[in-house]
């Protein structure tokens, strides 16, 4: 095996991860740019997008969730994708419907 080859191999892990950060930095921007507190709302799951200064709103559109029979299963920070910068950007809370909930 050449030196070619060699640094072949340890640039494609390098080439993927860079591939992972820019599909993150994407959903990151949808994310971000979602005008609605609910960013996903189907029968069985709701996700909802906490950003800075919407308490309120947030709080009115939790409490309807819920009303609907929603569970709230998770929360994670929403961060920025650039590695070692660990900026919140936004919270996302998922939901499941208590009827799909066995």
């Amino acid at each position: 095996m050449g030196i070619k080859e060699k640094l072949q191999e340890k640039t494609d892990p390098i080439k993927s991860k860079i591939g992972y950060l820019k599909t993150d930095a994407q959903d990151i921007k949808k994310i971000l740019e979602t005008k609605d507190i609910i960013y996903l709302k189907t029968e069985a799951i709701a996700i909802l997008v906490k950003k800075k200064g919407e308490l309120k709103n947030f709080c009115e559109v939790f409490d309807s969730i819920t009303k609907e029979g929603y569970e709230l299963k998770a929360k994670e920070n929403v961060t920025d994708p650039v590695p070692k910068l660990n900026v919140n950007l936004a919270y996302l809370y998922i939901f499941q419907n208590k009827k799909y909930i066995q």
